[in-house]
């Protein structure tokens, strides 16, 4: 009996072991989830061309309906993309679908206690909407004037802002318009109003159809399309941002997708829909937008719940959308994406934030370990070696920090910060860790640096990537290859070494905002209007 039972443990062992590495194996021939099958931008099995163009490579080109900057997901041969749109039906008296009684109900949750988050003046109803009144702060010009995001006013940027300040100098604006925009100013975030610029938009009256579309891999034939909701979205969003912009997550048994304030979901393989889990309207920065995707760990979906209310961490049961657990975060609107890890047996979450990066037990959500020294707006999702957590941010600043895994407590400025710079990082896109090495933009721009994992040595100091202009896509990698996507639809192929050395300049007639995705031979890029398949064609 004895032998039997020694038998039976081991045969236990060599059975989870085998399980592992066939679904690691699976996984890596897959792009499962935002940032490929290892969160860091890498395709282990990829090979993709390294040349491309209209005319050249490009296995098929669909066009693809609504909206939507989130990433392709890929499991075996369905491509999965997630888009917002319009139904051309206008709706009076509705917000997010529902009666609007749902909407007071929503806009009186309690506030941001003072001072949460930064800003002391986040609650306030002052002149939050416009640019104009009888004071101009930084905060607003930059909103109004800064059209690539990245921080700074460029040339054609400060020639704008001084035609308009001539316009609105000059201007006699009567007592009716005056009264108008007091009123509007008053408003707050979410209220309706936006004066444009790298604000938001206004709020929508127009319904949208949020759905979740499978495509098929080989041929870009639709296989199917299910509707996850109809409603009219509660606030707008940023003129370069949609209403789909997380990107899906799967296990090749469900597909989870986050439509945000529109719910969380839980597709099946075929596109039924298990569960739907509501969490409110969510109150984004100046109506931004929401953007951060689900993170999928066994049997648990991690979402990130930051806003301008209170802000929350989910844990989320897979099975049936029950709440494992949920911590409140000290934090602002922030669009990152969790990644989940596991160091010396311990699974954790790690977030990133402007007040502080933080690890939080996937078990019970305790609180780790945290560290400071992140820009506002935090983008960027982290990327995760097996010692080290690096994070960044370039928002009005920069700042990148190497933190050891396995801390406790407050990290700033501890050991555990094994390296930190203060130069050229991304303000949207999120870096490539690839071969000890950390890839990243600078602000929303086609610059380029390059260090070392473990020393934080600069290897490649701000490049210019020529023919590249602004980049909201995050790069990635496969087969020695770097893919850098601009948004002018310049893709530049970079040899993945310690050394700057572009391989390809390539051209498509579209325009990229959607972070590349990579699976065998193919290369998946989502524009504005077409989805790309690029593989080698003879």
């Amino acid at each position: 009996m004895y032998f039997n039972m020694k038998t039976n443990y081991f045969k236990n062992i060599c059975l989870g072991i085998f399980l592992f590495f066939a679904t690691s194996t699976l996984f890596a021939e897959n792009w499962p989830n935002w940032r490929g099958p290892k969160a860091n931008g890498v395709a282990p099995n990829g090979n993709p061309p390294t040349e491309f163009s209209e005319n050249k490579n490009v296995k098929w080109k669909i066009k693809v309906p609504g909206s939507g900057s989130s990433t392709p997901v890929i499991w075996k041969d369905e491509v999965f993309i997630l888009v917002a749109e319009k139904t051309g039906k206008k709706v009076e008296g509705t917000e997010n679908g529902t009666p609007t009684e749902r909407g007071r109900n929503n806009s009186q949750r309690g506030q941001r206690s003072e001072g949460r988050g930064g800003n002391t003046d986040r609650n306030t109803s002052g002149n939050r909407g416009g640019f104009g009144g009888n004071s101009f702060n930084r905060e607003e010009i930059m909103k109004r004037f800064d059209k690539n995001g990245d921080g700074e006013l460029n040339d054609a940027e400060r020639q704008s802002m001084r035609d308009e300040l001539r316009q609105q100098f000059s201007r006699n604006r009567g007592e009716e318009r005056s009264s108008n925009e007091r009123s509007r100013r008053r408003g707050r975030s979410g209220s309706g109003f936006s004066r444009g610029g790298f604000g938001g938009g206004r709020k929508p009256t127009e319904e949208y159809r949020f759905a979740l579309i499978s495509y098929d891999r080989e041929s870009g034939k639709e296989n199917w399309r299910t509707v996850a909701a109809t409603a009219v979205p509660h606030e707008g969003h940023h003129r370069d941002h949609g209403y789909a912009s997380a990107s899906p997550v799967t296990d090749g048994k469900n597909i989870i997708v986050s439509f945000g304030s529109r719910g969380l979901y839980c597709f099946d393989m075929k596109g039924k829909i298990k569960w739907k889990k509501d969490f409110g309207n969510m109150r984004t920065r100046n109506s931004f937008g929401e953007g951060s995707s689900p993170a999928l760990y066994g049997d648990t979906i991690v979402l990130l719940w930051d806003q301008e209310d209170d802000s929350y961490i989910y844990a989320i049961d897979k099975k049936n959308g029950t709440i494992k657990w949920k911590r409140e975060r000290n934090e602002a609107t922030g669009w990152c994406t969790p990644v989940v890890t596991t160091h010396k047996d311990v699974t954790q979450v790690l977030v990133n934030g402007t007040k502080a990066v933080r690890s939080y037990r996937l078990n019970d959500g305790k609180l780790l370990w945290q560290c400071s020294g992140q820009t506002g707006n935090t983008v960027p999702s982290i990327v995760v070696d097996k010692e080290t957590a690096y994070a960044m941010s370039g928002f009005r600043g920069a700042h990148i920090a190497a933190i050891k895994l396995g801390g406790n407590g407050d990290l700033t400025g501890s050991e555990s910060v094994t390296w930190t710079a203060d130069r050229g990082t991304p303000y949207v896109p999120s870096p490539l860790l690839s071969n000890d090495r950390l890839w990243y933009l600078s602000g929303n721009n086609g610059i380029l640096s390059v260090r070392e994992t473990k020393s934080g040595k600069s290897l490649v100091e701000s490049e210019r990537l020529t023919g590249i202009s602004g980049v909201y896509a995050s790069p990635v990698s496969a087969s020695g290859k770097v893919y850098i996507v601009g948004r002018n639809g310049s893709i530049a192929v970079l040899k993945d070494s310690a050394k700057f050395e572009v391989l390809a300049s390539n051209k498509l007639d579209e325009k990229f905002d959607c972070s590349p995705a990579i699976v065998g031979n193919q290369l998946f890029l989502r524009g504005k209007e077409y989805l790309y398949c690029i593989a080698k064609v003879n």
